[in-house]
């Protein structure tokens, strides 16, 4: 009997990383993708060392057209994913119409990020959207006809504490994350019924290593998610370590 596949868009040293190892070890065959070849082959490399099934596919999520090429070449390694996660992301701190006062914005003792520093334009915006919402939707068309044939399917989409309120920091990944929190929610509604559980988890902190936002803690909470029994479906997820977490630090 073959395993059920899982694909994971949007691959990275942290939550993707963490994602693609935790549906591996529970027996998922999982294929991820993520835009840099040599880091994509470095992975695999790592995670099949660990006698894990997973194959790494080279893409732009923001491109239709890259990711019609890589849902393709997914769909004749391990046929038609059973479950989708949605991890991709543009985030650069930015604002709107003002320049940014800081070079690096960092929180707590987690890495910073460069900012990048002028307000953004019209063009970045549009191109933020097609990775960070538009991707989604794209990922998600891929996949929910064969859901619906089977009758069953999980798509899970990674949101954050920026959709409820925008940090002044943030202001295109707030935007996305607000966007992404509401198609999640269309879908949800759309598909409930015909049993693919659509859920957003909204990560109401900076996810570090050793910290109760460790990657790991937080991808053990999508597994718990997909195995979820249809009568606690929700369609958003809340991962908190304390009910006072997701404050604005910039006020």
């Amino acid at each position: 009997m073959s395993k059920p596949c899982t694909v994971v868009v949007g691959m990275g040293p942290g939550l993707g990383r963490a994602l693609v190892k935790k549906f591996a070890e529970e027996g998922h065959a999982v294929a991820f993708v993520g835009r840099r070849e040599a880091e994509i082959r470095r992975h695999e490399a790592e995670l099949r060392a660990e006698g894990l099934d997973v194959t790494g596919f080279p893409g732009d999520a923001g491109s239709q057209e890259s990711m019609a090429k890589v849902f393709d070449q997914i769909h004749a390694t391990y046929g038609s994913p059973e479950v989708l996660i949605y991890n991709a992301a543009l985030i650069e701190p930015s604002r709107f119409v003002t320049p940014s006062g800081k070079a690096e914005v960092k929180y707590g003792t987690a890495d910073g990020w460069n900012s990048l520093g002028e307000p953004v334009s019209v063009d970045y915006l549009k191109h933020a959207f097609s990775v960070n919402v538009a991707g989604a939707l794209d990922a998600a068309k891929k996949v929910v006809p064969a859901m619906l044939e089977r009758g069953r399917g999980t798509i899970l989409l990674t949101g954050g504490v920026l959709a409820f309120e925008p940090w002044i920091e943030w202001g295109v990944t707030s935007l996305s994350k607000a966007a992404l929190r509401s198609l999640g929610r269309s879908l949800y509604k759309e598909l409930n019924d015909k049993g693919i559980h659509v859920s957003t988890i909204a990560i109401h902190g900076t996810m570090q290593a050793g910290t109760p936002y460790d990657h790991d803690l937080v991808a053990a909470a999508y597994w718990a998610l997909h195995q979820q029994p249809a009568d606690k479906w929700e369609a958003e997820y809340h991962f908190r370590a304390d009910e006072a977490d997701g404050s604005d630090p910039d006020v």
